[in-house]
């Protein structure tokens, strides 16, 4: 009896390692949500700099040596230090221009091996010249784009994808040739490149329960989160109130705020264990996003949202992305057909190849 016992709980185990080994050798995980990090965090990226063109040299050049005693760059070095120091009006626009560049760059999927590096350097360069005027956007930010930067960030939805397409129909040339690459070799890296794809999507997906799970402990130690009132208090400061109407409409139902504070705890603290099941996962997916949303429309912080929300896509399966397009195509092609003249008959459109996900 013992004996059955331990065979079944080896083969238990046996059955779990295979998992795991076909989880991160088999495919590359979270392609479609990889894809979408990285058009939300290109995207945020452009606002943000487009945002603040105008005020460029009060906020990183010449013009900003008035922050000078507080300047340290953010305890960063080489090469983190593009923008250290301020820089003369020609030389900060021709720098801010090449990190816009590289921010359209990474969002459309361009070469994002290269790119996503640079992007990192150039921003954090940006946001630690000026201390004052980051927030925790920006930790997020550049701790998610370090991992990132080892996962296929353009095997979807990208230019980089619409490439290797072209390639894989023999539409246009390699830079390097596939013959010239023993079929061993081949076979090898892309082993190599799944798996340090998936590695980087574990990596990512607990920063976000770490963050999450770190943020709901810091809160049940306040007065203020235990009360219920934690929610109250900000919405009540003049540099989180956009909308001063819709803030006292929320502050004036002291019930409506203290679920808010309570179920903003609860969805933090509970999220990597919702996560294991596919009807908590939507509820904790739809939970948090609504209330990061809740954040960027009601307190003014639209970049703090985007950035953390952007990262909560890889939980969702790439299944769930592909039956979105396909009902999104469907869509789009009835109301074209509704569109045509009758009696006008049409060629059948060309479907287009699925892009290739791997490097």
């Amino acid at each position: 009896m013992i004996g059955s016992a331990v065979d079944r709980a080896l083969d238990g185990a046996a059955r779990t390692v295979g998992k795991g080994e076909e989880w991160l050798l088999g495919a590359k995980r979270a392609t479609y949500g990889v894809a979408v990090v990285r058009i939300i965090f290109g995207a945020a990226a452009v606002w943000f700099l487009l945002a603040n063109f105008a005020n460029r040299h009060y906020l990183w050049g010449d013009a900003a040596q008035w922050m000078t005693p507080l300047e340290r760059n953010g305890g960063f070095g080489w090469p983190f230090t593009l923008f250290e120091g301020g820089s003369d009006p020609t030389m900060l626009t021709v720098k801010t221009l090449v990190v816009l560049a590289l921010a359209i760059a990474f969002t459309l999927g361009w070469r994002t091996r290269v790119v996503a590096p640079l992007l990192l350097i150039c921003w954090v360069s940006l946001i630690e010249s000026n201390p004052l005027y980051g927030d925790q956007s920006d930790n997020i930010f550049r701790i998610l784009l370090i991992y990132l930067c080892f996962a296929d960030l353009s095997g979807r939805w990208s230019l980089d994808a619409r490439r290797r397409a072209r390639q894989e129909r023999g539409q246009s040339r390699r830079l390097w040739p596939r013959r010239f690459t023993p079929e061993g070799l081949r076979r090898g890296a892309g082993r190599l490149g799944i798996l340090v794809h998936n590695l980087a999507i574990v990596a990512v997906a607990a920063q976000i329960c770490i963050i999450y799970v770190a943020s709901a402990l810091y809160k049940v130690q306040g007065e203020a989160w235990q009360e219920g009132t934690a929610v109250y208090y900000p919405m009540q400061v003049g540099q989180y109130r956009p909308w001063p109407w819709l803030n006292d409409l929320l502050s004036a139902n002291p019930f409506g705020v203290l679920v808010v504070s309570y179920f903003s705890v609860f969805i933090q603290l509970f999220f990597p264990l919702l996560l294991l099941r596919r009807g908590t996962r939507v509820v904790a997916l739809l939970g948090v996003l609504g209330m990061h949303a809740g954040i960027a429309v009601i307190m003014g912080l639209p970049f703090f949202s985007l950035f953390i929300m952007a990262g909560d896509q890889i939980f969702i399966r790439d299944s769930t992305y592909q039956g979105i397009a396909a009902r999104v195509r469907a869509a789009w092609d009835e109301r074209r057909r509704r569109r045509r003249p009758a009696g006008v008959e049409h060629a059948p459109e060309e479907t287009p190849a699925e892009p290739v996900p791997t490097r």
